[in-house]
């Protein structure tokens, strides 16, 4: 029988206690889902397995066996199929997310049809036929961006197939040649490196970007509208503190060697808005466009060299070369230098 399972170790809420999201509990049907002192609670038995859970979550924290987007994704773009139903498999079209059907649009030579004409014969299809429809408004926009040649299209009238057509379906699973299920098999594992919060969609998206020549077509990315790909930029407010790379959940920003230059690996950044929440001094700022060579190495944001107070004689980290004292000598001059100066008006 089929289970569904969290993983609390990939879940975002448990990563930052402060993080707010609760996707899973706003989109379940059934209540499987509730915060319980501020984490994710799940109670199984109650699932239905309608799998709309699936293509909410951000990072691919709940699984239910036997059914897998990200590889039911990979293979719609190498098999001769075209529509996307929840006939065949029972299964909620909400388990897909943004990124997949992106992902199937992009591997496809035909355009993909979502055919959603029985929502309105669901019992939870007025729940979700707006979020389908709005994944794939999302998706399209960003395949729009990046000029793709390809986009996802609805149709919500009913399809009256022969049987001789039917019973091909039951074999379009196995339209796909061994040499591409072993392609796709490959692409399906995860690095071990990689934190658990990282979700696999995130690198399948890029690797079929990669593969179909978009990085190279096109040379910057607009990203500041579209929850597909994110990025982030620091200003000169920051103070080297390392904070945003300490509760990056995964390593998207990291230090050099010399822990005076931070850099990001914006194919890692998920979006979740950790760097900006946990930042003091306001540091941290959402990108709107990046480059695309930047999905493929990481960038520099943000340099600093080493200097020694003309005050305490102590080394300290700054941006300007200018800056002579540091902010412990400076915000001690600012808060008692009157005193001092009182001392020597006296003197």
């Amino acid at each position: 029988m089929k289970k569904i399972e969290y993983d609390s170790l990939s879940c975002i809420r448990n990563s930052y206690y402060y993080n707010s999201c609760s996707i899973c509990v706003d989109e379940c049907p059934e209540n499987v889902f509730s915060i319980f002192q501020n984490k994710i609670r799940v109670q199984p038995e109650l699932c239905t397995l309608c799998s709309a859970c699936l293509g909410g979550c951000p990072t691919e924290a709940i699984t239910i066996a036997n059914i897998e987007p990200n590889r039911e994704a990979l293979e719609f773009g190498l098999s001769e199929k075209r529509y996307l139903d929840c006939k065949e498999k029972k299964e909620c079209l909400a388990k897909f997310d943004i990124y997949h059907f992106a992902i199937m649009a992009l591997q496809s030579e035909t355009a993909p049809i979502c055919d959603l004409s029985l929502c309105s014969q669901c019992e939870i299809g007025d729940r979700f036929q707006s979020k389908i429809e709005k994944r794939i408004e999302e998706a399209n926009r960003f395949l729009e961006s990046i000029e793709a040649t390809q986009r996802v299209e609805i149709t919500y009238e009913q399809r009256e197939e022969p049987k001789r057509r039917l019973f091909g379906k039951v074999l379009e699973r196995f339209s796909i040649d061994e040499e591409d299920r072993k392609r796709i098999d490959t692409k399906l594992q995860r690095d071990p490196n990689w934190k658990k919060v990282y979700p696999l969609k995130h690198k399948l998206l890029l690797d079929s970007l990669d593969e179909v020549g978009i990085l190279e077509q096109v040379e910057k990315l607009e990203i500041g509208e579209f929850q597909i790909l994110n990025s982030v930029s620091i200003n000169s407010n920051c103070n080297n503190c390392g904070d945003c790379i300490q509760f990056c959940p995964t390593d998207a920003l990291f230090r050099s060697s010399d822990l005076l230059s931070i850099y990001i690996n914006s194919n890692r950044c998920i979006g979740c808005g950790i760097c900006l929440d946990i930042c003091k001094v306001d540091g941290v700022e959402i990108r709107k466009e990046i480059e695309s060579i930047e999905l493929l190495k990481p960038t520099k944001l943000i340099q600093f060299e080493m200097g020694t107070c003309i005050e305490c004689k102590t080394p300290f980290v700054r941006q300007d070369s200018s800056k002579e004292i540091c902010d412990r000598c400076e915000g001690f001059t600012k808060e008692f230098g009157h005193i001092f100066q009182l001392a020597r008006d006296i003197d």
